[in-house]
């Protein structure tokens, strides 16, 4: 039998059958969950608080307070996302003392991070081993002038070289690993004179010399490394300053931090500050300009390296700073997707560690004095120095209305006694997942825009009803102004649509995702999930995405569910993205259209979806 109803409901639908004859009567009851005609957007802001601060969230759509949550988080260990590399941290002998150095920073944060930051399989004893041993190996690689050899004491060397092993070698000292002082009394004197008395540099990279960035930076390595051991250069930091315009975007941090540490905060204000403006927030996280990433590197590339020394400069330079919060959450993320540690490389892990180890020991001192979080007059958390965590409640009593017909979100956060740790400031994270009151039906654009249209199978028309029993082509257009990581595309179907599943036998004759009719000409022989170029257009050719009926996607997973059709992409790099499926339709009716919805997974701030609306099956006639 079948009927028509409308369903009003929100979240499900009762049905209730009656039979009845002269002497006898039955009824039987269904409920059945109803689908939300929504995907919940999610609205952060990223914060410090040293005595109090206050938190605005404003919200542009009426939201229901109880289903809708408010997430309150301080973290926890950021180290701790290294916990699933560790063997790549390990230290080797017979690797480079470029890679030594790499392996030893991180086990050295760990180390001190101590219980904070456990790893599976890594004692503490384990760890100050390896890191003896790497203090053995460097020590041992260093050449008569007081450079540290690239494999041995015959090999050679460089000011920057030698350096990067000096870093390695001073924070195993401060972690209280012996380290002999006449090895670092060579080693600085090593590099004051390749400041002062440069020559000429008997190594395969000679060559590089040439270039004025590359003798630049590697003064900025010699001096970076005197000043962090307490003999500061100077003469040659005032050089460099004069110089800045010619200095790298990475060194130009490395010099803000030199002029930090021996006081002169307002030259090192003057030099960071553009590079503060230069960062967008999205989120949680931080978006670094392309001057960051396409400046050309001598030596050892690293992804990640650029955000680790920006977190470490602002750390050092102003520690109070709104940006410190999201470029911790920027190196977290990216570090999420490297359990299998093979596209980032050791200079990744050097750098994250190196800067995060700051970064926890302060927060951790920070936690300690406590803190209050109120809505109002409610509290919504109250901390006394107990350990990190996140906090998630419902809205209620924590949401008013504002003129423009949106909502707004205002808390208080309180931090404890002061005096206990100095000032230090305590860096958290506040999001606003929203149920709306009202179906979605106009599109939104943060960071990400999503187009979904649907299309007669046998012509390529834009529709918004089928037939009953016709096959109903599904496209979707992506389109990201920056690179996005760990993006889930969401699209629900109308209750009468149901995807078809192009590999069972039932349906593999169809044709595959390219073989349709292009929206525009210029498009033509575009397949699904294909960017808009050429296939070389993305940097990492076929490393991200999949196959898909022929076709490279670069979304590397796909699910077809039955209220909805999910695509996952690992990367996605700037620019415009297009997907599509085939769905029949099985149900005569009315139904809502609900809008797709993209986001990145973890940091759900950045989002998009599509419009809405209505989709029509009608009755096939008999």
């Amino acid at each position: 039998m079948r009927f028509a109803f409308r369903d009003t409901t929100a979240d499900s639908t009762t049905f209730r059958f009656d039979v009845a004859s002269q002497n006898d009567s039955d009824a039987v009851q269904v409920r059945l969950v109803g689908r939300p005609v929504y995907t919940p957007r999610a609205y952060t802001v990223t914060g410090s608080v040293v005595d109090t601060a206050t938190v605005v969230i404003d919200l542009p759509e009426p939201v229901d307070p109880e289903r809708s949550r408010l997430e309150f988080s301080i973290g926890t260990t950021p180290l701790a996302v290294l916990a699933g590399s560790y063997r790549w941290l390990a230290v080797y002998p017979f690797d480079c003392s470029e890679q030594i150095s790499s392996e030893m920073l991180p086990l050295i944060a760990i180390y001190r991070a101590g219980p904070v930051a456990p790893l599976t399989g890594l004692t503490t004893e384990r760890a100050r081993a390896e890191i003896e041993q790497g203090v053995a190996v460097l020590s041992g690689r260093q050449r008569p002038d007081g450079g540290i050899g690239l494999w041995s004491a015959e090999d050679w060397t460089t000011p920057w070289l030698s350096a990067f092993a000096g870093e390695a070698l001073l924070a195993a000292r401060d972690a209280g690993i012996p380290v002999r002082d006449s090895v670092l009394a060579r080693l600085s004197n090593y590099l004051y004179r390749s400041a002062h008395q440069r020559g000429t540099i008997m190594a395969p990279i000679a060559s590089w010399y040439s270039n004025l960035h590359v003798v630049l930076a590697e003064q900025v390595a010699a001096a970076d490394f005197l000043s962090r051991i307490g003999k500061p250069d100077l003469p040659t930091e005032n050089e460099l300053y004069r110089q800045v315009a010619q200095l790298a975007w990475e060194d130009r941090l490395r010099l803000a931090q030199m002029m930090a540490r021996r006081g002169a905060r307002g030259a090192a204000r003057q030099l960071i500050s553009p590079i503060w403006a230069s960062v967008r927030v999205e989120g949680r996280r931080a978006v670094l300009p392309d001057s960051a990433r396409r400046s050309s590197w001598f030596y050892f590339p690293s992804s990640q390296r650029p955000v680790a020394r920006l977190l470490s400069a602002t750390l050092v330079v102003d520690s109070t700073n709104a940006l410190i919060a999201p470029l911790v959450e920027t190196l977290v993320e990216q570090a999420r997707g490297t359990a299998g540690g093979w596209y980032w490389n050791t200079q990744d892990f050097g750098a994250a560690a190196a800067a995060l180890a700051d970064f926890t020991a302060r927060q951790t001192r920070a936690a300690q004095r406590g803190y209050e979080v109120r809505a109002g007059n409610q509290v919504v958390y109250r901390s006394r120095g107990d350990t990190l965590r996140e906090v998630t409640r419902p809205l209620t009593g924590a949401v008013s209305n504002v003129s423009d017909g949106g909502q707004r979100v205002v808390l208080n956060v309180r931090a404890g006694d002061a005096a206990t740790s100095a000032g230090v400031p305590l860096f958290f994270y506040v999001t606003v997942h929203e149920v709306p009151r009202q179906r979605p039906v106009t599109p939104d654009q943060q960071g990400i825009q999503v187009e979904r249209w649907y299309e007669d199978y046998e012509t390529g028309k834009p529709i918004v009803s089928v037939t009953e029993g016709s096959l109903v082509r599904v496209r979707l257009r992506i389109t990201v102004t920056a690179d996005r990581q760990f993006v889930a595309l969401t699209d629900p179907l109308p209750a009468g649509l149901e995807a078809v599943d192009l590999s069972l036998r039932t349906t593999g004759q169809l044709p595959g995702p390219g073989a349709t009719i292009p929206e525009t000409p210029t498009e033509a022989g575009e397949g699904e999930g294909e960017g808009e170029g050429e296939s070389d257009y993305y940097p990492w050719g076929w490393y991200y995405g999949s196959w898909d009926a022929g076709w490279w996607s670069p979304f590397d997973h796909k699910e077809l569910r039955d209220d909805r059709v999910v695509y996952v992409a690992t990367v996605l790099w700037t620019g415009r993205y297009t997907a599509t499926y085939v769905a029949r339709a099985t149900t005569p009716g009315t139904f809502v259209r609900p809008p797709a919805h993209a986001e990145e997974m973890y940091n759900p701030a950045v989002q998009g979806r599509s419009d809405g609306g209505v989709f029509t099956v009608t009755q096939r006639a008999p």
